[in-house]
């Protein structure tokens, strides 16, 4: 497992790997997710809760969000 996982991709990609960075992010590790439209982040966000992950910061620039998120231990 990784410590830190990072993709900067549309909405419908980062949903896709969600399972995928579930499996391959550690315990307490931390996957940063960007490319994400600010109107879909929350959607982005509730898949990743529902695969384990915590939000630890969320970054609003323009149109374009960016989520820090920490795997559950």
């Amino acid at each position: 497992p990784y410590d830190l996982a990072f993709a900067n991709i549309l909405k419908g990609p980062l949903v896709a790997l969600a399972p995928d960075m579930a499996r391959h992010v550690a315990a307490g590790g931390r996957a940063i997710l960007s490319g994400i439209l600010n109107e879909q982040a929350d959607d982005v966000l509730a898949v990743y809760i529902e695969n384990g992950f915590n939000l630890d910061h969320r970054e609003e620039i323009v149109e374009w969000t960016t989520l820090t998120l920490r795997k559950e231990t």
